[in-house]
């Protein structure tokens, strides 16, 4: 395990969470980088709903709240965790702001967000607006752990 993970397994799966991300509990991580936030999924969601089979996100220049929708997932399940033979998910943005750049990566591969959740696969970057007092609302790695491992066991009784 590499020092900047944490790491839980269940069975077949190996779910991880980056430490020095913050998360928001609809499964979602942001990053400081430079300037601007970068957006992405947790390990935990992309696991669980499946292999992303499209991504809908918003344009670059729209304005976002926290805690509001900035896209949408669509996902065929694996065979262990029980969704819908086909997953609409609503993408919830962890801070207000600006969208300045979408990964271009993800139109031509995004199955990038399964097989690299917290690098090639991250979603968008945000000029924030209301960062300082947003990212106190947030969980650290350590903090969002045991949150997942209790959706972790809870999937697994499903």
């Amino acid at each position: 395990m590499s020092q900047d993970m944490m790491e839980s397994t269940h069975g077949e799966f190996v779910f991880k969470v980056k430490k020095g991300y913050l998360y928001h509990p609809n499964e979602c991580w942001i990053k400081e980088d430079g300037g601007l936030l970068t957006v992405g999924i947790t390990d935990f969601l992309q696991t669980t709903l499946g292999y992303l089979d499209s991504l809908e996100l918003p344009e670059v220049g729209t304005e976002i709240e926290q805690g509001s929708k900035a896209g949408i997932i669509e996902t065929v399940p694996n065979s262990v965790f029980k969704v819908a033979p086909k997953a609409i998910t609503s993408l919830i943005t962890p801070a207000s702001g600006v969208i300045k750049e979408l990964n271009s990566a993800l139109e031509d591969t995004p199955e990038l967000i399964n097989s690299d959740p917290f690098g090639a696969g991250w979603l968008y970057k945000l000029a924030p607006v209301n960062w300082e007092e947003e990212k106190k609302t947030l969980m650290s790695a350590e903090e969002y752990f045991p949150v997942m491992e209790e959706k972790i066991e809870r999937e697994i009784k499903k």
